[in-house]
């Protein structure tokens, strides 16, 4: 997660500063913020003396983290499509940062996705 709270914070650096960007600017912040817990969290602990039942607070703790990292950055994914189909339907150009902001943003799904997706997937199991 680390790896992605990392990714998070440089989007945010390049994230648009436009009013019509506010709220998923407020998704990638819940993200970064999340995605900070969860680093924290999975570190609070020793992993090979403690008891067996810190180490599963703990775990359920980050795959809630994880998850609702996963699930800010998909609502974000979709604001930011938004956001970029109506800047170019009113012919406005990206912005100077866009690329960037956009490549980071690739990088923390696909290390969320490759480092999380099993607690993301038994998270979701659990809410059906």
């Amino acid at each position: 997660m680390q790896a992605a709270y990392c990714a998070l914070v440089v989007a945010l650096k390049y994230a648009p500063v436009d009013p019509d960007f506010a709220i998923a600017r407020q998704h990638l912040q819940a993200a970064i913020a999340l995605s900070d817990e969860y680093h924290k969290l999975h570190n609070s602990i020793f992993w090979k003396t403690s008891p067996g039942s810190i180490k599963r607070k703990v775990r359920e703790k980050c795959r809630n983290a994880a998850f609702d990292t996963y699930s800010h950055l998909l609502e974000l994914a979709d604001l930011v499509n938004k956001y970029a189909a109506d800047q170019t339907s009113r012919n406005i150009p990206p912005p100077q940062s866009w690329q960037e902001f956009v490549n980071n943003l690739e990088c923390a799904f696909e290390w969320i996705a490759r480092e999380h997706s099993a607690e993301i997937y038994v998270k979701q199991l659990s809410l059906i």
